[in-house]
């Protein structure tokens, strides 16, 4: 029985296990260490997690102060955690329905998707401590489900970088962000100052259509919070032509142990990360780490020697990460990971599913791209649709027809053959 006095269903309980993870760092792992795996947390009754969350709750009154923003005051952090722990109590109290129901009760560019929902993003089931829900805010509740179904068949790549980058950083980003939406991939980032803004915005002008996302930004507050303010007409951008994701309930606020949560999320929608510039302790770098533990690929963009801004791209290269100086470097190096043959994808991470990006050699794609561009230029988009196989592997077997010099990427992103 639900707090609000009925049977909780699977969605709702998702929903409401999401909401209370919002307020409390590590909820939802510890609940897993606690139940075994996500199922059994998700098979138990609400009673048993009010109790489980209710015991903590006690263990840990009265102790050390969670970090909140930089250079905010003791005063400031105590509020906030504070504030915290009553959102969360009140959470716990309303229970699964009567939590789902609020939390859906918003405008229809606003929606909530289960862990249990079709559109949940799969590859995110394989964190050790998935978000239970995600908020997502888009232009309407149709544009967020065809977004979504696009961000489950087409490859995304993290861009990240520092808050602060060179105006080589910002160009390469720019760069990434324009030539890999152009080439029919999807950027992931976190709205943030420097290396993601930049990112972003660049892809949010690259040529593109149909259903895929220009770009997802992946918030460490609530989707509908614009962080940093400066940022406001970036984010309000994205929530037009692409997707805004949080795992946070709306109107979180940012807080500092929420970014760490964001960059995983980043790293598991992600086939690859891209580095661009980082100091040696830098959330960019956190990023990468995530997406190394994950098994994604890391490409990394170098920089000059020495430089602080180049400490984190050349220690994960000294590592064995990919060296990064185009989009067609991570075009191939995605498709050079990715498996193939009638096995691939199984029991192997969603990120390498039947979409996957393939070269095929000269066969496949690659001949279908060929015959196509026979009849005139194309973008990703309309490659797709023409040879009937999914946007990334056609955009695979573009990048390799310009490689082989078979083709070139003309303005407006349409792919042309070479004439010889």
């Amino acid at each position: 029985m639900s707090a609000d006095g009925g049977v909780a269903s699977a969605d709702a309980l998702c929903v409401w296990l999401g909401t209370l993870a919002s307020w409390r760092q590590g909820f939802v792992m510890r609940l897993v260490e606690r139940f075994g795996s996500v199922g059994e947390v998700l098979g138990r009754p609400p009673e048993d997690i009010v109790r489980h969350a209710t015991r903590r709750a006690r263990r840990v009154a009265g102790g050390p102060r969670t970090p909140g923003a930089k250079g905010a005051s003791p005063e400031a952090v105590a509020g906030e955690d504070a504030s915290d722990a009553r959102r969360f109590a009140e959470t716990l109290a309303a229970g699964p329905e009567a939590c789902a129901r609020a939390v859906r009760r918003r405008p229809s560019g606003d929606s909530v998707i289960a862990w249990c929902d079709p559109l949940y993003p799969a590859q995110l089931r394989k964190l050790p401590d998935p978000p239970l829900c995600l908020f997502v805010r888009g232009p309407s509740g149709e544009a967020v489900e065809a977004r979504m179904t696009a961000l489950a068949l087409v490859p995304s790549i993290a861009v990240v970088g520092t808050r602060a980058p060179s105006p080589y950083g910002e160009d390469m980003a720019r760069m990434l962000g324009r030539d890999l939406t152009a080439a029919g991939l999807i950027v992931v980032s976190g709205l943030a100052f420097g290396i993601d803004a930049a990112a972003q915005a660049a892809a949010l002008e690259a040529p593109g259509g149909g259903d895929r996302p220009a770009t997802v930004a992946v918030l460490g507050c609530g989707a509908d919070v614009a962080y940093p303010r400066h940022n406001a007409r970036l984010h309000a951008a994205v929530v037009a032509k692409g997707l805004v994701v949080s795992e946070f309930a709306w109107g979180v606020r940012a807080h500092r142990w929420r970014f760490p949560a964001r960059n995983r999320v980043m790293a598991a929608l992600a086939r690859g990360v891209v580095l661009v510039e980082g100091a040696e302790r830098s959330g960019a770098r956190i990023t990468a780490g995530f997406a190394v533990d994950l098994g994604r690929e890391v490409f990394c963009v170098p920089g000059e020697a020495g430089h602080r801004l180049s400490a984190a791209p050349h220690l994960f290269l000294r590592d064995g990460a990919k060296l990064c100086e185009s989009a067609a470097d991570v075009i191939r190096g995605i498709a050079a990971g990715a498996p193939a043959g009638p096995d691939a994808g199984r029991g192997s991470s969603p990120s390498l599913a039947e979409d996957a990006v393939i070269l095929d050699h000269g066969e496949g794609a690659v001949r279908d791209v060929l015959r196509a561009l026979q009849a005139g230029g194309m973008t990703v988009d309309e490659l797709s649709r023409r040879c009937g196989i999914p946007a990334a592997k056609a955009a695979a077997a573009a990048s390799e027809l310009e490689v082989e010099g078979l083709a070139r990427r003309a303005d407006g992103g349409r792919y042309r053959l070479r004439r010889r």
